[in-house]
């Protein structure tokens, strides 16, 4: 199924989120300590201000699981020639090839939104109506709302550091501060919990 709206007031709740001072630092340190996949985690967010319960590990897996393939096939390969183009191969960078890392990057962010918009439809499959309808609960105004965004977070952080053998493998280490990334993740909730979904 496909439903604009969905991916309309997803695309717009994560923009949201992700545009506040500091988030894009702690997301992208989740994502090289961890593999985090920071649209999941942003997906979570907002399914949980929707749902009014925080998503279970199944869930989480579940999502995951939904855009893996692009993600590895498409958006990574995409990510890792734009970092290359930062320093090399020659004749980059020069301006030629800086022009060229631009576009790789445009190609980038539009598989992240194709990303984004896969899933935001797998949320309206999971509660079997059209999201932008759902009620959001009072408790999104409330202290409850940080306490549910939290409860998401840190599943969806646990989610990835037991993926996280891929980055051992690769020499990257997991952080000596196992609170580390809790401490990124709260950030991403605390600028989640300001944003007014109804109203973006």
């Amino acid at each position: 199924m496909c439903d604009e709206h969905v991916n309309a007031d997803h695309w717009r709740f994560s923009l949201a989120v992700y545009c506040q001072e500091g988030v894009a630092a702690h997301c992208l340190e989740l994502q090289r300590r961890l593999g985090l996949d920071v649209n999941v985690l942003l997906l979570m967010l907002w399914a949980a201000r929707l749902w009014g319960v925080a998503p279970d590990v199944a869930q989480i897996a579940h999502a995951d699981e939904t855009i893996r393939a692009w993600r590895d096939e498409v958006v990574h390969p995409l990510r890792q020639l734009r970092t290359r183009l930062k320093s090399g191969p020659p004749p980059a960078p020069d301006p030629q090839t800086t022009a060229l890392r631009e576009g790789v990057k445009q190609l980038e962010l539009d598989a992240e939104r194709v990303q984004q918009d896969r899933l935001a439809q797998w949320v309206a499959a999971q509660t079997g109506q059209r999201a932008s309808g759902i009620e959001e609960r009072r408790a999104v105004e409330s202290d409850a709302c940080v306490a549910l965004l939290e409860q998401t977070a840190v599943r969806v952080v646990a989610f990835y550091e037991a993926q996280a053998t891929t980055a051992l493998a690769q020499g990257d280490a997991l952080p000596n501060d196992p609170w580390l990334p809790l401490q990124h993740a709260h950030a991403v909730v605390m600028a989640a919990a300001h944003v007014r979904t109804r109203r973006l």
